[in-house]
């Protein structure tokens, strides 16, 4: 759906008093149906989790490692673009286990100087995610 399709969905929505949270407009306006985008912050969430259980049972010695990696960190930087637009009730209904993920992720990789390149300029301390390798 092209962005203009996409504004005039949103428009429509908010005239027939639709009223959406600032997440469920930024999921609609980044392409995802009206039903995906009210899920909110969970299938984020739940990805990130999973991504990180594959880490931890990954080796730089598997097959395919850098492309399953990299795939694995997308969610993480997935989450990170949402939480931007997620509302303190959110956020607080999913802290634990997001703090949870990212602890594991810590433990089972190093952290480096090379970033993975999924956002432009990405700096140490807010996308410290990109800065870390499993562990050997």
């Amino acid at each position: 759906m092209t962005k203009y399709r996409i504004k005039q969905k949103l428009k429509k929505m908010d005239e027939s008093g639709e009223n959406l949270s600032v997440l469920t407009r930024f999921l609609i306006s980044e392409g995802y149906s009206y039903d995906d985008a009210k899920e909110g912050l969970e299938p984020f969430v739940s990805w990130w989790e999973e991504s990180v259980e594959y880490i931890e049972q990954a080796s730089v010695n598997d097959v395919g490692y850098n492309e399953e990696y990299d795939h694995d960190l997308w969610a993480r930087t997935m989450l990170f673009n949402v939480l931007e637009h997620a509302s303190k009730d959110e956020l607080k209904k999913f802290e634990n286990g997001i703090s949870m993920a990212d602890q594991r992720f810590i433990n089972a990789t190093d952290q480096t100087h090379m970033a993975i390149n999924h956002i432009d300029n990405p700096d140490m301390d807010i996308h410290w995610w990109l800065f870390r390798r499993i562990k050997k």
